[in-house]
């Protein structure tokens, strides 16, 4: 006699997948945390993303639809810090922690456009990898944070050509 011939173990068969991913999707459904609007005078961690470890130009830092984009370019001789966000922001401060401890900032940086979503400023740290960057930004009264290091400050590809997008 073959155990696929029992109706009761092909039955077992059939359900026990349905149930597992059903129960997956309630659990889930159940216990997580439901997106709160940011409430004035508060303050709110911005988690940095990969990109921010590595070498690409650029550095995403979001908390739910809050999204900020961090960029450092090199002109005549300067450094440029450049920050961009999806949300209108008041005040964009940035600080630097080198890797022997010296701290240095805050940094106010300046709108560059009427909307309030892109800003920027010189600077004159040493922007290497072991240096740590801290942004705070202040966004409908509420505070902004995060903290990452440089690493993604400068852009290397294995290739010859630079395929970032102009702004």
């Amino acid at each position: 006699m073959s155990i696929f011939k029992n109706k009761h173990v092909i039955m077992a068969m059939i359900m026990a997948p349905i149930l597992a991913i059903a129960s997956y999707y309630l659990v889930d459904l159940a216990v997580k945390e439901q997106p709160q609007k940011a409430v004035e005078g508060n303050t709110y961690k911005l988690i940095a993303k990969s990109n921010c470890r590595f070498s690409s130009g650029r550095c995403d830092m979001e908390n739910g639809s809050f999204k900020s984009t961090v960029r450092i370019s090199h002109d005549n001789g300067q450094q440029l810090l450049r920050l961009s966000s999806v949300n209108q922001l008041q005040a964009v401060n940035v600080g630097f922690v080198t890797s022997d401890g010296t701290e240095s900032g805050p940094y106010k940086l300046t709108s560059n456009d009427d909307t309030g979503t892109k800003w920027s400023t010189e600077f004159n740290e040493l922007a290497d990898t072991s240096t740590l960057l801290r942004v705070a930004l202040t966004a409908n009264d509420a505070h902004y944070y995060s903290e990452t290091t440089m690493g993604f400050s400068d852009y290397k590809t294995s290739f010859s050509k630079d395929f970032r997008k102009q702004n």
